[in-house]
Formats: C-alpha cells, sequence, structure tokens
C-alpha cells in the first residue's frame, strides 16, 4: 500500500510530504509562499534534471498548490571536503550553463541562471551531488551563487582559492572584488529574509557572518 509521511526537516518555501509506492519514491511540495513563479520553477527543474543536476519533476497543479517531483536520497553536510569543494564548483558550472530565454528578461548584462538559494538543505549527498528547491531561480550575476557558496559552507580562504579555481580553471578570472561586494548582498538579503519571516535565531546567525 502507498504511504504518505510528512518529512520531518521542513523549508521555510514549502511543506514536504513522502509519498512512497511499491516501486517508486516521490516528493510532494504543498506551496506556503504564492509569491513565486511555479511554472518557471517546473520548467528550470526539468533543465537541471536533463543536466543531471537534480531530481526528476513529475507534476505540477498550480491551481492547487501542489508539485510532485522524484525524492531523492542522500544526506546534507554542512562541512566539505576539498573533493566536494571541486564537485560543487563543476556542478554550478553545468547550472549556469543552462539556456534561459533571455528574452523573458530586461537585463542587458549577460546573467546566467542562478539557483539563488545554495545553502546545506538544499543539496542532496549520494553517489553525486544534487540540487533540490528551484523556486527563487532566475537570472542573475553568476557571483552571486558563487558568493552564497563561501558563505553557506564558510569556506575558508583555502577553500575559497580551490573552489573559483575548480569553477573558472583560470585563478586570473576571478573577481575578487564581485566575491566580497557579493557576500555582503547575500547576507543582507538572509538578514532582511528571516526578520520579515520572524526567525531571529537565523537573522542574528547572518549578522554575525556580516560583521566578521
Amino acid at each position: 500500500m502507498p504511504s504518505l509521511t510528512l518529512l520531518q526537516k521542513q523549508g521555510f518555501s514549502n511543506t514536504n510530504y513522502l509519498l512512497k509506492t511499491s516501486k517508486n519514491s516521490y516528493l510532494i511540495k504543498v506551496f506556503k509562499s504564492l509569491h513565486v513563479n511555479r511554472k518557471f520553477e517546473f520548467e528550470v527543474a526539468e533543465e537541471a534534471y536533463k543536466k543531471d543536476i537534480g531530481a526528476k519533476p513529475i507534476f505540477l497543479d498550480e491551481e492547487n498548490s501542489i508539485m510532485i517531483c522524484e525524492f531523492l536520497k542522500g544526506k546534507h553536510k554542512y562541512k566539505l571536503k576539498i573533493k566536494d569543494i571541486n564537485n560543487i564548483a563543476l556542478l554550478l558550472k553545468k547550472l549556469h550553463q543552462i539556456k534561459i530565454d533571455k528574452k523573458l528578461f530586461n537585463y542587458k548584462k549577460d546573467y546566467v541562471l542562478c539557483h539563488h538559494d545554495l545553502n546545506p538543505k538544499n543539496f542532496i549527498f549520494s553517489n553525486s551531488i544534487k540540487l533540490i528547491d528551484w523556486e527563487y531561480a532566475r537570472l542573475d550575476d553568476r557571483y552571486f551563487d558563487l558568493a552564497t557558496i563561501i558563505i553557506e559552507f564558510s569556506l575558508n580562504k583555502y577553500q575559497q582559492k580551490v573552489f573559483l579555481n575548480t569553477y573558472f580553471k583560470n585563478r586570473f578570472k576571478v573577481n575578487t572584488k564581485e566575491i566580497s561586494s557579493f557576500k555582503t548582498i547575500y547576507l543582507n538579503i538572509c538578514i532582511k529574509w528571516f526578520k520579515k519571516q520572524n526567525h531571529h535565531k537565523e537573522k542574528l546567525k547572518y549578522m554575525k557572518k556580516l560583521l566578521n
């Protein structure tokens, strides 16, 4: 018999359930936020699946605020080994190479598709690394995602160097000013977001990072 259970670990934007059948397991997302383009989220998830960096999206019901996708087995990591750092850099290169119809966006800059929420809970580590939760994905400067990884995984100077050199391959392509600027931008966004959500503990965590 199929079983439906509420997942113990929940995100801030959805209520997540695990649906198990005799053959497969599925993630059912019930949306909390109504201010998200779910059709675009579904399309991005499809492209990520094709690149082998995300779960397979299966069904979207915008009217009832439900999305169903493949359930990924694995774990989250909060401390990374050098191998993990290299693999995340390569995963981001695949993500940033996904082609989106830029005519839909009034951007003059050469932006790329960014995940925009690269915290450790959105990475699933198993035999490979995959991303989940694409609701905030959109075109932006690649340095936003790069700075987010450095902040969220608390990469030290050596780890940052490994990460950026793997992503760019040529250390002379790294714009350190852009990294610094987007770190500040990301931290301020997090502080304001968690303040709005009344998550005092999370807000303080990012305030401390900003002051360090």
